[in-house]
């Protein structure tokens, strides 16, 4: 391709927009009077009270936009709101996709104001007080998996009585077997689309007008099997001729090749300015009248569409005006094909032309496609860096890393800024090794002058697998060797500076950091760092036992979204939901909690952060132990652990095993706890004294060995290790990790027979957990802290102290759903519920007697042992025979 003209070479950057009306993504096809009308299966459509999705899928050629088409005709006709939007593969990027939504809800009762962000979207999404039908067309462009996971959580979030209607050649990965088996899910197969032998009859003879015999038709259905765009194709080759029966006889092959030849017939009886027209046109899509003009040469663009119009030949008009248009799929790539067949120069001179046309439309991204297409690498490469910021600044980070992988790496040698860029967006996007690579090999063909780039990606890896001090070391030096104009790597790398700093209770160093940060970013006019810095601040807030402050902080923030230019643009707010859902998990708001996370988990597997991941995952699993989902609990943990093992972060893996040994501690299976131990103790090597990551801030490998101590007994060498830890903690300022290792510390304390001293410490806790807010670290803890909250409140009762704010705290913690110290206060009069002989087995049980040797002492069967536990377990209104031993032992039944 020869160079660009100086004119076009030397225009300003652009600020990127729809190369298209904007409407034409919300316009349905328009289709000719041959369309026969399905009130068979609309009727189908329509009946359907309880599905959340409707599923048209097939392949080309079954009807399936025709059919939404008439779904949408009749919701409208119905006075009911339907909103159509056509998806294409621009869509695979999430801040495209979601404005598009956006765009096509606006007006809907509850959805007025304007939405950019994923989380937004999903909010207001819940407010729509009008029930609606989204209907999706050529869903199948649609493959990015965070695109398909924010599919999925809006099918989970939709408003009774809305539903999402999906056309797609394939099958969509968005969880369609749970709604299946939730009764939610109606689909329309292949074969629920191919015309009955009576539809095929009315199509050819009524809507297409042909004289054929009965035997004709029933032939021709026979051999097309139905298949609507074969019928369609034969009608267009039989118009014209007079040997009907025997040119249908002539029909053979599969469906793909009755469609080739069937279009073959119709590209050779078409005049041949007809004919190139067709061809010429099928290398863009959509494509105008201008652009067709530009195609040609000539000025009949306008002309040749009508005609072709005129003679039903697969055109689709895309938009209102009727300015754009495109072929049928199916129709687009046989006319694609056999272009390519006839002369493949010409396929790409013309996509070559289309790149120059939209060039001088300043759209400077359909113009890249085509250079691609035309083979013209390092043209789209020189287009990429002339617009390379505008590009990133816009968030099309998936558009833009999908093009850059499509370079040679020699072609990269000559666009430092490009290669920058790529390294950048790999090591966002977890694909260090490349990112390495890339920044290396800039370094050999650009020069020394780039070296700062190899050495920033070495401290995104440091930042992604904890290593924390040498992060620290290293990355103010690069920082200061980044030039001025270099935004975008230079927040991504303060950014990981900062939160590693503040995580080493360096808090001084990552204000002064932040401070000169922002000072660089007003000079180039951005706002991020500024609004990071209070992201950063409201981690701290967190993990220095702020819970209120941190509550006001991010709630202020998430009303005020800024976009994010060193990503993708809805990082900023997801970092915020998952904090947001951390900080109400504490508070005990569990409902909120799951709603914010809801938002955020089909997003953060796509994020490098292992704080996202592990805090998302975790809360996820603990939520659903909640609701009784054991299996959702170890998906959770298990899938987190692939994703740490996928990014090399061991800390995300250790998560997992530390939270599998929590549960295992709870439920006094101490040798699978002591196994997860074990694993996790493999994978510690972040966990330091005075180290704290918010995910993983109350869920140190000390933290649970001390939890695994105290339960089997061994309590005075708890009682060390949380006294040294607890110093440490207070050392840091890291009161949130304090308040968790001081609820450990009462409870090892009431372990060791120092009841006294134990309320104590519990009154410690209580006194910072009743003014923050705190919740759940008591309900972490099980039974036990239930009971000795219980003897707290007692205590509190007998020494006839007022209630105060931490008594009506602890009021509420007891009276939490499903407490164990509420059935302790209920249980007050417990001896004269149980028999002499079910006190007996308790007390035999409280001497740690398995079933068998209760059996054995009191000369019963085991069968009836079990019989009296059960028994003592509904009268005490427990679930098993440690809590049963924990009440019993607080009201001074057992010793």
């Amino acid at each position: 391709m020869p160079a660009l003209s100086p004119k076009l070479a030397a225009e300003p950057r652009t600020v990127l927009r729809p190369y298209i009306p904007t409407g034409i993504k919300f316009t349905p096809p328009t289709f000719g009077a041959s369309q026969l009308p399905r009130p068979r299966l609309l009727e189908q459509l329509g009946a359907s009270d309880t599905a959340r999705l409707i599923l048209i899928r097939a392949a080309a050629g079954f009807g399936k936009s025709t059919l939404l088409h008439q779904y949408h005709t009749q919701r409208l006709a119905q006075n009911k709101a339907s909103l159509w939007v056509n998806l294409d593969a621009t869509d695979n990027d999430l801040q495209r996709f979601v404005t598009t939504l956006a765009e096509a809800m606006q007006g809907l009762t509850g959805f007025e104001r304007v939405v950019r962000e994923p989380q937004e979207l999903l909010e207001h999404l819940v407010a729509v007080s009008e029930p609606f039908a989204l209907l999706l067309d050529e869903f199948e462009a649609l493959h990015n998996v965070e695109v398909l996971g924010f599919v999925q959580q809006i099918l989970t979030l939709l408003p009774n009585g809305c539903l999402i209607v999906i056309a797609s050649r394939a099958m969509p990965g968005i969880g369609l077997g749970r709604l299946r088996a939730r009764g939610q899910l109606l689909e329309i197969r292949p074969e629920d689309l191919r015309f009955t032998c009576e539809e095929a009859h009315r199509f050819l003879c009524d809507k297409r007008q042909l004289p054929l015999s009965d035997d004709d038709t029933r032939t021709l259905h026979r051999r097309t099997d139905g298949w609507i765009t074969a019928l369609y194709l034969a009608s267009l080759s039989l118009a014209g001729r007079e040997d009907h029966s025997a040119f249908i006889a002539s029909f053979s092959g599969s469906h793909l090749e009755l469609a080739e030849y069937l279009t073959e017939d119709v590209l050779a009886r078409l005049s041949p300015e007809c004919r190139d027209f067709l061809l010429l046109s099928s290398i863009a899509d959509p494509f105008c009248p201008a652009l067709c003009d530009a195609l040609s040469g000539l000025n009949n663009g306008q002309v040749m569409i009508e005609q072709l119009e005129r003679a039903n030949l697969f055109l689709v008009s895309v938009d209102a005006p009727q300015h754009w248009y495109r072929y049928h799929p199916l129709f687009a790539s046989f006319l694609r094909a056999a272009l390519q067949r006839q002369d493949p120069q010409r396929a790409a001179r013309l996509h070559e032309i289309a790149a120059h046309w939209f060039l001088a439309q300043s759209q400077p991204i359909p113009a890249i496609e085509h250079l691609f297409k035309a083979g013209h690498d390092d043209n789209a490469a020189q287009e990429i860096d002339r617009h390379l910021h505008t590009l990133l600044d816009a968030g099309r980070t998936n558009l833009t890393l999908r093009w850059l992988d499509r370079l040679q790496a020699s072609t990269l040698d000559r666009y430092p800024a490009i290669a920058q860029a790529y390294a950048l967006l790999l090591a966002l996007t977890s694909r260090l090794k490349d990112a390495t690579t890339v920044a290396n090999r800039l370094v050999i063909h650009a020069g020394a002058q780039y070296a700062y780039v190899p050495d920033a990606i070495l401290c995104l890896h440091l930042s992604a697998t904890d290593q924390v001090d040498a992060l620290c070391d290293f990355a103010p030096q690069v920082l200061a060797r980044i030039p001025q104009e270099n935004l975008h790597l230079y927040v991504a790398l303060s950014h990981n500076l900062i939160a590693a700093l503040h995580s080493s209770a360096r808090h001084e160093e990552a204000s002064r950091l932040m401070s000169s940060g922002m000072q660089r970013e007003a000079h180039l006019h951005q706002g991020f760092l500024g609004y990071n810095f209070n992201v950063n601040q409201g981690i701290l807030d967190l993990v220095q036992g702020r819970l209120d402050s941190a509550l006001t902080r991010l709630n202020g923030m998430r009303k005020t979204p800024r976009h994010n230019p060193i990503g993708k643009p809805h990082d900023t707010l997801l970092a915020l939901d998952v904090l947001l859902a951390l900080v109400h998990y504490e508070r005990g708001e569990l409902t909120e909690a799951e709603r914010l996370l809801q938002h955020s988990l089909g997003f953060v597997k796509q994020v490098s952060s292992p704080d996202l991941q592990i805090a998302s995952h975790v809360l996820c699993a603990r939520l659903a132990l909640r609701r009784g989902d054991r299996h959702g609990w170890l998906r959770h943990l298990v899938d987190l652990q692939h994703l740490g093992e996928h990014a090399d972060s061991q800390r995300m893996r250790c998560a997992s095993w530390l939270e599998r040994a929590r549960v295992a501690t709870l439920e006094r299976q101490f040798d699978t706890a002591a196994q997860a131990l074990r694993h996790a103790e493999q994978l510690a090597d972040w966990d330091r004294p005075g180290f704290s990551k918010f995910s993983t801030d109350c869920d140190t490998l000390v933290i649970a060995q001390e939890r695994l101590r105290i339960a089997q007994g061994n309590h005075g060498a708890a009682l060390r290790a949380l006294r040294s830890a607890l110093d440490s903690a207070l050392h840091c300022q890291h009161l949130r990790r304090a308040l968790k290792l001081r609820l450990l510390l009462a409870l090892a304390l009431d372990g060791q027979g120092q009841r006294q001293e134990a309320l104590e410490a519990l009154d410690q806790a209580l006194r910072h957990a009743s003014q923050e807010g705190f919740v759940s670290p008591f309900d972490e803890e099980g039974e036990r802290m239930q009971v000795l909250l219980q003897s707290w409140a007692s205590q509190q009762r007998t020494n006839g102290l007022e209630p105060g704010p931490q008594g009506a705290f602890v009021d509420r913690l007891l009276r939490k759903p499903g407490n164990t110290a509420l059935a302790v206060q209920q249980a007050t009069t417990a001896p004269s519920l149980l028999t002499e002989r079910e006190s007996q087995v308790l007390r035999l049980l409280a001497a740690g007697h398995r079933n068998k040797v209760i059996a054995s002492k009191i000369f019963l069967s085991e069968c009836t042992v079990k019989s009296h536990l059960q028994k003592i377990y509904a009268k005490l209104e427990v679930n098993g025979r440690t809590e049963a031993l924990a009440i019993a032992r607080l009201q001074g039944w057992i010793d």
